[in-house]
């Protein structure tokens, strides 16, 4: 009799135990099959947001918001298109000889790096750098990795149409969101649900025109930079420059190195050259331009940044690494706000109570 109820006992256990892990592999499945639609929301949320205040200038002058979101989005697709058309010729020039020139550049900076190794006694590995294919192995899985957050092109596409037109409605619409959303919440708490909300949309938009007029100036300064130095695809590379500037402190570092590497295969000199413009373009950006344009309210700590886009990439990938700023800006206000912000006012509080026994017990 022990031994049966031992035997189911164990049965008991053993099936549990299965349902436990079964329902623990499904939790994880469904968790990493909303991964992509949740970041690509939020990447529609933010287009949103930057479309906003465009949209808002028009519609105080009248122009109904509708109207003014499409007129936008179509204002900026003619720009696109016209930028493509200019300038399209000459950046897939630039683009053939970095092709052409990077091969040779690894071999160079391989050899150097050998004939310091042989001169200061350290191991160094040499070799012929990598050939053609290999940098375009490179280049399918850095694309691999970019794009395998969302398995394939119907899911890429799908996310596609969604940060096109999520952003379009909600910027010409926004207020039914808006309202569902606080409607969630006690009557009591929605108009400081509403000015949360709005403190953090004025937020994203000082982050966003910060980001935007630092990756035009960044990207003409690397440009301009690189072509007096003579290092060649200047223009690319300040293309390239200027995109990645949108992601603080960590796209500038990717942003230079390039560039090094073509330096030190032709004069090692001009390396320092390329290096000194990145801490010179550096200064500008970070001293000049950040506070005038963001200003102190969504300001960051450099630490926090470079944190924020570790760990966001490390866990979404590309996605994460673009969100991951515009998250921490959100993720501070709403903790100012609705954490700090009452902490301080319970201590006013009990600072006012105090104060005003001492002036009774005086009296």
């Amino acid at each position: 009799m022990n031994e049966l109820d031992f035997s189911r006992g164990f049965l008991r256990a053993g099936l549990t135990l299965a349902l436990v892990v079964f329902g623990l592999f499904l939790a994880w499945r469904f968790v990493s099959g909303i991964a992509t639609a949740a970041l690509v929301l939020l990447v529609s949320l933010l287009l949103a947001v930057a479309l906003s205040g465009p949209v808002e200038a028009l519609h105080r002058r009248k122009v109904p918001r509708l109207v003014a979101s499409v007129s936008i989005v179509l204002g900026i697709l003619a720009v696109v298109v016209l930028v493509v058309y200019l300038f399209v010729p000459v950046l897939s020039n630039q683009i053939w000889q970095l092709i052409y020139a990077l091969p040779f550049a690894f071999s160079q900076v391989s050899e150097w790096l050998e004939q310091l190794g042989s001169r200061t006694g350290l191991p160094v590995g040499g070799g012929d750098g990598p050939s053609l294919s290999t940098l375009a192995s490179w280049g399918r899985r850095i694309l691999g990795g970019a794009l395998g957050l969302f398995g394939s092109l119907t899911t890429l596409a799908f996310g596609l149409v969604v940060a096109t037109f999520v952003p379009l409605y909600l910027a010409g619409n926004p207020k039914p969101v808006v309202s569902w959303g606080v409607r969630v919440l006690p009557p009591a708490s929605r108009p400081r649900a509403r000015e949360v909300l709005s403190k953090v949309r004025r937020n994203l938009l000082n982050w966003l025109k910060g980001r935007i007029l630092s990756m035009a100036l960044v990207g003409v300064l690397w440009t301009v930079a690189l072509y007096l130095i003579g290092i060649p695809g200047a223009l690319f590379l300040g293309v390239l420059a200027g995109l990645l500037e949108f992601v603080p402190y960590v796209g500038p570092v990717v942003s230079t190195i390039p560039p090094v590497l073509l330096a030190l295969a032709g004069d090692p000199r001009d390396a320092l050259w390329v290096l000194l413009s990145y801490l010179v373009i550096q200064q500008i950006e970070g001293y000049v331009l950040t506070p005038l344009i963001e200003g102190k309210m969504s300001a960051l700590h450099p630490a926090v940044v470079i944190v924020a886009v570790t760990l966001a990439g490390a866990a979404f990938g590309f996605l994460g690494v673009l969100l991951a700023v515009p998250a921490t800006v959100v993720t501070k206000v709403l903790v100012e706000e609705l954490w700090f912000r009452r902490l301080e006012g319970d201590q006013d509080e009990k600072g006012d109570e105090e104060e005003a026994r001492r002036k009774l017990s005086n009296t």
